[in-house]
């Protein structure tokens, strides 16, 4: 019997995978917010321009710090995620290798590492000293996506000098 990855393409579903990643800190921002009654948030107009007024005179400092941090990280997530899936759609639509730590699912279990490491790191901290890890993990995340990316392009240009 055929295993789970066998049937399925680890590199694909790394796009669902990090979808939900990006999703957990808006969640956590949530439960910030509604002391952890998620139930009683008023989800009418959530991106409301007094939400955050609202939430600042509701909140001590140091919890709405924390769900801008988290709401924030969420943002970042989903920035990123277009940049994800393309390298992930157009690393395996030009056939880059598929196994191993330099293929495809080697690309995308590394990718989703760094964004966890990133996320957690983004959630913790309070002071500035751990900002420049943050940083140094994005850019990690973003490289990570254009090697594929130029990967697939050099692959693309390759099939096209042979016309």
């Amino acid at each position: 019997m055929p295993s789970f990855f066998d049937t399925y393409s680890p590199s694909i579903l790394a796009i669902p995978a990090y979808y939900i990643l990006s999703v957990f800190p808006h969640s956590y921002a949530l439960n910030i917010a509604t002391n952890g009654k998620v139930l009683k948030w008023d989800n009418r107009n959530p991106r409301s321009t007094t939400l955050k007024s609202r939430l600042k005179d509701k909140l001590d400092a140091e919890t709405f710090a924390q769900y801008e941090r988290a709401e924030a990280c969420h943002a970042n997530g989903m920035e990123n995620l277009p940049l994800f899936a393309a390298a992930i759609i157009l690393g395996n639509m030009v056939g880059l290798k598929k196994e191993g730590f330099g293929g495809m699912t080697g690309f995308a279990g590394t990718f989703l590492a760094v964004r966890l490491a990133y996320t957690a790191v983004y959630l913790t901290h309070k002071t500035q000293g751990p900002t420049v890890l943050r940083s140094g993990l994005w850019v990690a995340g973003v490289g990570l996506c254009f090697r594929v990316l130029f990967k697939a392009a050099r692959a693309l240009g390759a099939d096209k000098a042979g016309f």
